[in-house]
């Protein structure tokens, strides 16, 4: 074996060792000083990914028919997926050396020329060609970095690391293959591509024993995403009320919807459980989810933008419903699949019910909302969520447990032993993940 895989290399140049040479090596919780957090080009490789997000979203309001609902879905998924794969590689490998940032300044190159044609493919008027040239590229440099890694690592990791290296090049070939084969072929292959990305990330997590990540990065990375897009949506709505004339009513529905969206914010980062991330190849369940949650998130905003444009009319067009409402199912539904991969809860925990009843609510809503006048849909909308999140709050610290049947009197007469309790929790959420998220 050679010596460059057994021996950690080290070099620094520049000031500060900025521009050091570090090889990769394998990082989960099993490393004893691992605690981890987003670094700062982190977060701004976020802030690149999240414009090809906004131009999503833009396309979206300008014409939010059921065509290009879908189209917005179904790119949105395919970028996001994107911004995972870079975000497990970091979790596991990132020494954040010289290397490492060029190549991911890179991928953010690749992501910019993906944003600029992305609003043609949305709006169905060609630029399928350079979107997909663009995306092979940007995967490109994931898998040199995947390349760098499997040439310096051992054992599990190595396994890892070669997993996703053969699994990611068969489908980031079909992406190249895409390129000459004519509509609608083209976006079959961008499926398949899709679906054998999705199940190679079982296979792969599925390589390591034990800890498979670093949770309190993970946890931070996607939080971090979600606020970005969520102040995204935020930024976008203002941008679309400061191009129009604005009346009373569209006030009090832009009112409403930032309470909306604060009661997003606080559900998730308060409330959320995060305690699947730590099991094994069940983290997965916290991943997967989050591609429809981080849409709804996004077509939640652009939602807001169409029905405080249109508050002063008798009644929202079907768009800003189903952005605004569908949007709020997305998040609602994405949250509940997490919540049901914590060990201590069930399929009557209150809190997972009540994600449900929101998610199905909000989508009759959308769908039965036609007469309603803006502001009374927006209403509507803000009193399930709001409800949500006071019912969250008010969650039982035994949880699942003590929200549907009554708490048996061995435990009502005996609070110190159910506080020591390994499942205990706080607020909706395992009192050991307090930290993760």
């Amino acid at each position: 074996m050679s010596a460059r895989r057994t021996t950690k290399i080290r070099h620094s140049l520049g000031a500060g060792g900025t521009f050091r040479h570090e090889p990769p090596r394998l990082r989960t919780d099993a490393d004893d000083d691992e605690q981890r957090h987003a670094t700062w080009f982190e977060l701004f490789f976020d802030l690149v990914f999240v414009a090809a997000v906004s131009q999503l979203g833009l396309a979206l309001a300008r014409d939010p028919t059921a065509a290009v609902f879908a189209r917005f879905t179904a790119l949105f998924v395919v970028l996001v997926w994107a911004w995972v794969l870079y975000t497990l590689y970091a979790n596991r490998f990132d020494t954040d050396d010289l290397i490492f940032r060029l190549a991911k300044s890179g991928g953010m190159v690749a992501i910019a020329t993906v944003a600029v044609d992305v609003h043609r493919v949305m709006e169905g008027h060609g630029g399928t060609i350079a979107f997909a040239l663009g995306y092979v590229a940007l995967r490109g440099f994931l898998l040199a970095l995947y390349g760098r890694a499997l040439y310096h690592v051992e054992g599990e990791a190595r396994r890892l690391a070669q997993t996703y290296l053969v699994g990611y090049s068969a489908t980031t070939a079909l992406w190249l293959v895409s390129v000459v084969v004519p509509s609608p072929g083209r976006y079959v292959l961008w499926g398949v591509a899709m679906v054998g990305d999705f199940a190679i990330a079982p296979r792969a997590w599925a390589t390591l024993s034990g800890h498979s990540v670093v949770v309190s990065h993970l946890t931070e990375r996607f939080g971090t995403f979600f606020i970005i897009v969520l102040g995204e949506s935020v930024v976008g709505a203002v941008a679309g009320m400061a191009e129009v004339k604005l009346t009373p009513d569209s006030w009090i529905v832009a009112g409403i919807c930032f309470v909306v969206a604060l009661c997003l914010w606080w559900i998730y980062f308060d409330l959320a459980d995060t305690s699947v991330v730590g099991r094994g190849a069940l983290g997965l369940i916290y991943v997967f989810p989050h591609l429809p949650l981080l849409a709804g998130i996004a077509a939640f905003g652009e939602g807001t933008k169409l029905a405080v444009i249109a508050a002063a009319h008798p009644s929202l067009g079907a768009g800003a419903r189903w952005a605004l409402a569908g949007g709020i199912a997305a998040f609602s539904l994405s949250l509940a699949v997490i919540h049901l991969g914590a060990e201590w809860t069930t399929l009557r925990d209150r809190t997972f019910l009540g994600r449900i009843w929101l998610a199905a609510g909000a989508l009759v809503v959308a769908a039965a909302g036609g007469r309603l006048a803006p502001v009374g849909f927006a209403l509507l909308v803000v009193g399930g969520v709001l409800g949500q999140l006071l019912l969250e709050a008010f969650t039982p610290r035994l949880g699942a447990a003590s929200v549907v049947e009554l708490v048996p009197p061995s435990v009502r007469t005996a609070p110190s032993e159910a506080l020591t309790l390994p499942n205990a929790v706080e607020g909706g959420r395992p009192e050991t993940e307090s930290e993760s998220t």
